[in-house]
């Protein structure tokens, strides 16, 4: 039972950051006190890549405990 909890916790929070990195990205550009040079750029995208890979491992891992359960 608690691995059904843990899975459907895990799915909801890897698709929280699926869907939600992108205002977070815009709102911490936000935040810079100055125009951004290019290789600064780089490393929002980056932040953005990482935050949405670790949302669909996520989620991937409550899916996996999900089906675990039902199976």
């Amino acid at each position: 039972m608690a691995g059904l909890i843990i899975g459907v916790v895990l799915i909801l929070i890897g698709c929280y950051l699926v869907f939600g990195a992108q205002p977070f990205v815009h709102w911490a550009a936000g935040l810079w006190p100055r125009p951004r040079p290019s290789d600064r750029v780089g490393n929002l995208l980056a932040t953005n890549f990482i935050i949405r890979f670790l949302g669909r491992r996520g989620a991937a891992a409550g899916i996996a405990l999900v089906a675990r359960h039902f199976a």
